[in-house]
Order: C-alpha cells, then sequence, then structure tokens
C-alpha cells in the first residue's frame, strides 16, 4: 500500500501518521514514513523552522521537488517498498498565493495507490493553531484551507 497523506495546517497528521507507523510495525507489517517538509528543511539547513515558506517562490518549489525526488529514488522498485506513506500538504497558501504542494509529474512516477486527506473539526484546529503555532487565522479562513486541501487532493 503507497499513501499520500494531506491536510491543512494544524490537524497535526505528522504525530498521527508516525503512530499509524509504530502500530503497523508492531504487527509486524513494516511502514515506512515520508515527511516531505522535514525533507524540504534538511535539503535548506539555511533556513529557520517555521519559515519555509517565506522563501522565494522558485527556491521552495525546487525544493519540494527534490525532496519528492528523494523519496521516489528511495522507494524504487516499489517491491522494495511495499508499504509507505507521504504526509505532505496539497496546497500552500501563503504570500505567493495559493499553490500547489506537488507535481503531477513526480506524484505518477511515485505512484500512490491511494492520496488521502486528514481532517479535523476547525474549532479544534482554529486552537491548535493558536496555541502551538503562531499562525493568525479566522475560523472562515480554516474553513478555507480545509476545503483547498480536499479539492486539490482529489
Amino acid at each position: 500500500m503507497r499513501a499520500v497523506v494531506t491536510g491543512q495546517i494544524g490537524v497535526d497528521k505528522k504525530p498521527y501518521l508516525e503512530d499509524v507507523q509504530l502500530r503497523a510495525g508492531e504487527r509486524r507489517d513494516p511502514l515506512e514514513l515520508f515527511n516531505v517538509g522535514e525533507r524540504m528543511y534538511a535539503e535548506a539547513p539555511d533556513v529557520r523552522a517555521g519559515r519555509i515558506l517565506d522563501l522565494p517562490l522558485s527556491r521552495l518549489l525546487t525544493l519540494r521537488r527534490a525532496a519528492f525526488k528523494d523519496i521516489i529514488a528511495s522507494t524504487m522498485p516499489a517491491e522494495d517498498s511495499p508499504n509507505l506513506i507521504v504526509n505532505t500538504h496539497a496546497t500552500f497558501r501563503w504570500r505567493h498565493g495559493l499553490f500547489s504542494a506537488f507535481d503531477f509529474d513526480q506524484m505518477r512516477e511515485l505512484a500512490p495507490d491511494m492520496l488521502i486527506c486528514l481532517v479535523d473539526n476547525i474549532e479544534v484546529v482554529h486552537h491548535r493553531l493558536h496555541r502551538e503555532h503562531t499562525v493568525d487565522a479566522t475560523l472562515k479562513d480554516l474553513m478555507v484551507w480545509r476545503e483547498e486541501e480536499i479539492m486539490a487532493t482529489e
């Protein structure tokens, strides 16, 4: 099973997917987890945590492509990595406007069996973002971002 999991900021995909990976291992069904954001930061050690979206769009897109390229290279042939999850976003909305968080050519090459968009209650996401992040988003903003993630994942 090869899955790409998307979801808006504040859904806490990473800890959830790490738990999925742990539970799969406990069942002796190994599962590789690839966090695109972590790989982008690894490609850009000069960028402070939480500031990657402040980069010029051209560099941001280059970092994202490099992260996906590394994931694809480390999971091919598919028989060698039959169970994997790629944790990413479907879209980003920042100073650059709204833009895609992946490229279709790389998604085709990765060949996921499914795309999953994790969602959570908007009030919970709002509370989490204001408690754990410095995102000043209204409930309306969060609803729009959630819908963008769902639509782009579809």
